[in-house]
This record gives structure tokens, C-alpha cells and sequence, in this order.
């Protein structure tokens, strides 16, 4: 009870937020720019240390972010929203949706195996195990299979993937017995751990950099709002640079607003080990080649019904520079 109060009340928090963010009116001289995510979550931190900072303070545009699902409806400026890389790849085939990735967020995965005892762990020990993950078009999933594989375990033949619960029961799921093995994201994952609930086994990441998470913007609006987008990334760009050039201490002061349902020690320490790994893309560079990998991932995952040209993805036909 005590857990769904508090969830509760970082619920209501967020919303209140947000709804003082979208209705409180820019400037009229200024534009205002949209920031959508499903909540606060840690592969924003360059886009919030950008708001900390003021970096976008001096362009013409109000930037605001806003959680939850957001209406367009009478929304005339630009919406970024924060998705993975693959979301704007199904949403070109499957959908036939025309969305653009215009900022990459992160290029490293920011998930945790985590495991029920605190011991060394080596991926051969997923042998005839069971592990929570996500679900199967995730290219997070696509990874963890591809990390297996790579360790001469099949998946769904020599490893129990429960891909069917939903994100909210994951956790809930494990904690009552279930499966062996959870995959989590960031924060919450070192939150299982502070509590000794569960014990990170190892981090699900390939060595070699992909691009994952994005914000992403539809084609009609980028070529009405291209200045303020372009704009957006430059400051983007020096948000990344002060994220790499100064202590998790010192960046964990700035963001902490944006996460009242962490301690500073705690947001310390995901950021320090965040900036250890590069989860975060550090010079708002994708190159082809490391977009083809992502879909190779995806096309061994069996996630990915055609290849999507990186063109159509990508907001530049060369490798994206931002800033």
C-alpha cells in the first residue's frame, strides 16, 4: 500500500507538472517546442541538463517537456518525442507512418540483467533458465538474444524468454518468483539492487555502438519548424559536451528535479556509471554502418520485416552531425 501511495503521488506530481508546462504561454516573439516521453527517464538527462543550464534561454523558442501520451490536436509547433530508434523503423514499414529521427539520445543500452543472487555471473549461466525481458520487436530484447546466441545458448530453445508481461507486472512478477532472470532499465534496476532484491548478473549492451534511442519528429513538421529544430540540437550538442566534461556529482545537482523520485546519491550513482559506459551519445554523430548493425540485430531477431534505408530514418542522408 505504502508503494502504490508513492507511485501515486510521483504520478500526480508529473501531471501537474506537465499540465503547468504546456498551458503556461511562451512569448509571443518565441516558439514553443514540445519534448514528449512516457515519463522521466534517464536517456533525457542531455536534454535536461540543456533546460538546467539555460542553454536554450538564448534561441527564440521555449523548450518544455511533457510526459504521458500528448494530443496534437490544436498543437501547431514542433513535437519531438522521445522513442526508440527501431519504433521510427516499424512505424515506415508497418505503419507507413513518415517520421524522422532528428537527435540520437543514446548509443548503448541502458538495460540491467539482474539476477536473484549476488554471485559471478557468466551468460552461459542463462543455460535452461527463465528471464523476464521485454517484448519481442524491443531491440533491447533483440540484443539480449543476440548476446545468448553469441554464447552458443538459443534463444526460446535452450532459454525461457517470458516476453508477454506487461512492462508494469515485470517487476512485480519477479519479486513474487518468477523467472531467474529480469532485464530492467535504468534507474530502476539500481533501485532493486539498493534494496538487495536483486543483483545485477550483467549489463545487456554490445560492445560496439548502435543507436537507440531517439527523439523523433514527423516529416511535415520538420519542414515547417527546421530552424527551431536545428537550433535544438545545437544546444542539444553542448548539453552532451558538459555531460562528459563534468562529475556525476555536479550533473546529478543540475537534473535531480527532473527525477523527485531519486536521491541524489542514488542519481550520482546511475550517472556515474552511465558516463563509464557512454550510454549517452557523446558527439551527436550516426554513422551508416552502425545503423546497418542495428538492423542486422533486429533482422537475426526475426523483428524487422524489410530494411529501412537510413535516408528515410535519419533527418540527413549523411552521417547526423547536430550541433
Amino acid at each position: 500500500m505504502r508503494a502504490l501511495r508513492y507511485y501515486l503521488g510521483g504520478f500526480l506530481l508529473l501531471l501537474a507538472v506537465t499540465l503547468m508546462l504546456l498551458y503556461t504561454r511562451p512569448a509571443p516573439d518565441r516558439s514553443l517546442l514540445i519534448v514528449a516521453a512516457p515519463a522521466p527517464q534517464l536517456e533525457l538527462l542531455p536534454v535536461y541538463l540543456a533546460l538546467s543550464l539555460g542553454f536554450f534561454e538564448d534561441d527564440n523558442c521555449d523548450v518544455r517537456v511533457a510526459y504521458g501520451p500528448f494530443d496534437r490536436a490544436g498543437f501547431q509547433g514542433p513535437l519531438l518525442t522521445a522513442c526508440r530508434l527501431e519504433d521510427v523503423m516499424y512505424a515506415r514499414t508497418l505503419k507507413h507512418e513518415r517520421l524522422k529521427a532528428v537527435a540520437v539520445l543514446t548509443d548503448r543500452e541502458n538495460a540491467v540483467l539482474l539476477g536473484r543472487e549476488q554471485k559471478p555471473f557468466s551468460w552461459t549461466d542463462a543455460y535452461n533458465q527463465s528471464i523476464i525481458s521485454g517484448g519481442p520487436s524491443s531491440s533491447t530484447t533483440a540484443i539480449l538474444e543476440y548476446a545468448l546466441r553469441q554464447n552458443k545458448i538459443l534463444p526460446h530453445r535452450e532459454v525461457t524468454l517470458m516476453q508477454n508481461i506487461p512492462e508494469n507486472l515485470r517487476v512485480p512478477a519477479f519479486l513474487a518468483g518468477t523467472a531467474d532472470f529480469l532485464v530492467l532499465y535504468e534507474p530502476e534496476a539500481t533501485l532493486l539492487a539498493d534494496r538487495n532484491q536483486a543483483f545485477v548478473a550483467a549489463r545487456v549492451y554490445l560492445e560496439e555502438r548502435l543507436p537507440l534511442v531517439v527523439l523523433a519528429a514527423e516529416e511535415g513538421s520538420l519542414a515547417q519548424n527546421g530552424h527551431v529544430v536545428s537550433d535544438f540540437n545545437s544546444r542539444l550538442d553542448q548539453a552532451r559536451q558538459y555531460l562528459y566534461a563534468h562529475t556525476p556529482k555536479t550533473t546529478a545537482s543540475l537534473v535531480g528535479p527532473y527525477f523527485p523520485h531519486l536521491s541524489l546519491s542514488t542519481l550520482e550513482k546511475i550517472i556515474q556509471r552511465g558516463q563509464q559506459e557512454k550510454i549517452w551519445n557523446a558527439d551527436g554523430m550516426v554513422h551508416p554502418d552502425t545503423y546497418a548493425r542495428l538492423q542486422e540485430v533486429l533482422k537475426q531477431a526475426g523483428e524487422l520485416p524489410c530494411p529501412v534505408s537510413y535516408e528515410d530514418v535519419f533527418l540527413s542522408p549523411q552521417p547526423l552531425v547536430l550541433g
